[in-house]
């Protein structure tokens, strides 16, 4: 009754996702998703329940035939193995359950994490505030990074090389061709989201971080120096062989206890020594086994997945090596060295296994030939997985906002056309959306209006999804056709009081890079709010006109917002060619202000202003 309770509710929230347009209508699918998994949690619960007190009673059995059949010991000892064995079997059924009831409970919060972008309930994920740079050319105007940014709302990154990745993404922007691949990558990913969220799953168990690549790739590019010569294979089987050998003729009283003892000094010295040498090589890849489990779930699921895009088949191409072996299948075999090594951790299995095999010398050959076959490769493995999480990422984009479109993005400078452009860190329900072109270099737009009218989000809206396009992401916009070019940006200036540097210098210096950029032709699109404004009124009007006649002379593309009507009308006057107005207006009504966030064209004309100070308690005469 409940698993048909259950099935008919998923039905009855398909369906009305299938009604719903916009964000709103994926709710159901993830609300769906983690009902399943929940049902899928119980009845594992139910099956460990049941092993349990399987374990119980065979136990129970077990111990009551050895009793029963003691003291005939053959009988006796057939009831006790037979027991551990089925003992074994259930104590590994169990652990698969409990593996099994972790993925599902990772796969809750990834749908939950779903749920929360799409609410924009972000705080408690990963904001990318150690990529923040203050003196990138947009990155602090933009809020690509910190709290509420823009990494924050689009990662779904859980390793350390992935998020690296999505940050570079967001601060450069990507070559044309590879903008297009990564867009038909994220559109063809977007389709598979069973796939897609058990990638993340795998990620989440253990996550592959920086330090454990730098240790493994410090290990595969230090040349062996201990134990390369062939012969020492040869070595290990013969030490094996004779140990074993003096072991069993103790056993079988060919040997005394005294000369057993002497020998097994002998093999324990000889062991330690060569394991104290060992030592260094083993503490730089321990405890690493946990990550490669989980690259190694994630090279499975790249090589076992199929793709039409030609990005996801090129980073797909990175899980092969020598003879054509998977990288997992690679991968698969370090974990088993590495676990086979921490053997060492156990004092008594490590006492027994080195005095009689030399199984650190065993473990250390080993990792030699799996150096030698795989030192060209592991690199790439790293990248395959940052690339597949990064699409993972545009993916996740693709899927929650089906209002959002990808960008046209091509090579003629200068071209931008935005139509009903909203602000992608604002909730669909809230955004006003505006639209926006810009034709030819040499050209400035510049926005007028009061306080809180809505420039400043304006010009965050056109910055924001510029950088969205350029890596090759969904833009929230009707459409969208663009330019390649870089954005640079003065909007949010600080002061910094460890370089003695006041607020005004700091623009002065953000602005003296966009001239040098400017003067250099290269193609970039400015983003301009209040220039100058650490300076008085006159300076600022002087220099912000005068700014404007050089980016035009230097054929620059510019939005400059401000507050400076006077600024507006007598270089549309002097510039008709190259400058257009736009502004943002409010409403009056009765004494209260009212803000509608639409873009216009022409000057600002209202004083707004004077009602807001007004209603603080300024009079004016």
């Amino acid at each position: 009754w409940q698993t048909g309770f259950l099935f008919y509710r998923r039905c009855i929230l398909l369906v009305m996702a299938t009604r719903n347009t916009g964000t709103s209508a994926i709710l159901p699918f993830y609300e769906a998703n983690i009902q399943r998994e929940q049902e899928s949690i119980r009845k594992k619960k139910k099956i460990k329940s049941t092993l349990a007190f399987s374990r119980l009673l065979i136990f129970l059995i077990g111990a009551g035939l050895f009793y029963y059949f003691w003291p005939a010991i053959g009988y006796a000892a057939i009831a006790a193995i037979g027991s551990l064995v089925l003992l074994s079997v259930l104590v590994l059924m169990d652990a698969g359950k409990t593996d099994e009831i972790k993925n599902h409970e990772r796969l809750i919060r990834i749908n939950r994490h779903e749920m929360d972008a799409l609410q924009h309930q972000l705080g408690e994920y990963d904001d990318g505030r150690t990529f923040a740079n203050p003196v990138h050319a947009y990155s602090s105007d933009l809020d690509l990074f910190g709290p509420a940014s823009l990494f924050q709302f689009i990662s779904r990154c859980e390793a350390d090389q992935s998020k690296k990745l999505l940050a570079d993404s967001l601060l450069k922007p990507l070559p044309i061709q590879t903008i297009r691949e990564k867009q038909e990558a994220a559109k063809e990913v977007s389709g598979k989201m069973e796939w897609s969220q058990q990638f993340r799953s795998h990620a989440m168990a253990h996550p592959l971080s920086f330090q454990t690549e730098k240790r493994l790739l410090l290990w595969i590019n230090d040349p062996d120096v201990l134990f390369k010569a062939s012969y020492w294979k040869g070595i290990v089987t013969a030490f094996s062989l004779i140990s074993l050998a003096s072991l069993a003729a103790y056993i079988f009283d060919y040997l005394s206890l005294s000369d057993f003892t002497l020998f097994l000094v002998i093999f324990a010295g000889i062991a330690y020594g060569i394991s104290s040498k060992i030592t260094p090589a083993w503490a730089l890849l321990s405890r690493i086994e946990p990550e490669m489990n989980a690259l190694y779930e994630q090279l499975q699921a790249l090589e076992q997945e199929s793709f039409h895009a030609a990005f996801m088949n090129e980073v797909k191409s990175k899980t092969r090596v020598a003879d054509n072996l998977p990288a997992s299948a690679a991968i698969g075999q370090l974990r088993g060295i590495l676990k086979r090594f921490d053997y060492r951790l156990n004092l008594v299995v490590s006492f027994f296994l080195n005095t009689f095999l030399l199984w650190d010398l065993r473990q250390l050959l080993a990792l030699n030939d799996w150096k030698k076959k795989n030192r060209e490769h592991l690199a790439s493995w790293f990248s395959a997985v940052a690339e597949t999480e990064v699409i993972i990422s545009l993916a996740s984009l693709v899927k929650n906002q089906p209002h959002w479109h990808f960008p046209k993005i091509n090579d003629l400078y200068f071209n931008l056309q935005m139509q009903a452009m909203g602000h992608p860190l604002i909730p669909e329900e809230k955004c006003i959306t505006n639209s926006f072109s810009m034709e030819g270099s040499g050209k400035i737009a510049i926005v007028t209006g009061s306080n809180m009218a809505g420039k400043s989000t304006f010009l965050r809206s056109l910055g924001t999804n510029l950088v969205l396009a350029y890596m090759g992401a969904p833009v929230y916009a009707a459409s969208c056709e663009a330019s390649h070019m870089f954005v640079l940006s003065s909007m949010r200036v600080a002061d910094n009081l460890a370089e003695n540097t006041s607020t005004f210098y700091a623009e002065l210096k953000k602005l003296q890079y966009i001239i040098e950029n400017v003067n250099q032709r290269k193609q970039v699109f400015i983003l301009l709010d209040e220039v100058l404004r650490g300076t008085n009124s006159d300076d600022r009007h002087a220099g912000t006109k005068a700014l404007i006649r050089q980016l035009i002379r230097q054929q620059a593309v510019c939005v400059i917002a401000t507050h400076d009507t006077e600024l507006a009308k007598t270089e549309a006057t002097e510039h008709p060619a190259a400058i257009s107005n736009y502004h943002f207006d409010g409403q009056i009504q009765g004494e209260e202000l009212f803000f509608d966030y639409r873009l216009r064209r022409g000057i600002c004309e209202s004083l707004n202003a004077t009602l807001l100070m007004k209603k603080i308690g300024i009079h004016f005469e």
